[in-house]
């Protein structure tokens, strides 16, 4: 009784230990989103099981990936610049940009955690 309780104890603990393993796999995408005035945001989006970060312009803007609004505003705000200056562009146009953003990111990190097999 004893050997099996020992054994389950080691085996949760393997099974812990690869899941909590650094260097998982990494899962990248350009979603091709664009400003509401048509022009292309280059922003590129990465996902490992446990954090993602957004790429624009050659800075890092790092996010947990269930919530990496602060990432994509201050992309948003850079690229789209010139949408804001005498173009007659609804907030909406941005709030549908940023959740288009956003939802890459969260299919990003499912797939990220997928690849990992455990479960978050």
């Amino acid at each position: 009784m004893k050997a099996k309780l020992i054994a389950t104890f080691i085996l949760g603990i393997f099974i812990l230990a690869s899941c909590t393993e650094t260097g998982s796999e990494e899962f990248c995408n350009n979603p091709g989103a664009t400003c509401p005035d048509a022009s292309a945001i280059e922003a590129t989006s990465c996902c490992t099981d446990q954090d993602c970060y957004w790429i624009y312009n050659g800075t890092q803007y790092d996010c947990n990936g269930d919530d990496c609004s602060t990432a994509i505003n201050t992309i948003v705000a850079s690229a789209c610049a010139s949408a804001a200056a005498g173009i007659d562009i609804s907030i909406n146009d941005y709030d549908v940009l940023r959740a288009q953003m956003q939802a890459v990111t969260n299919k990003l990190l499912i797939e990220a955690r997928s690849a990992s097999g455990c479960e978050y």
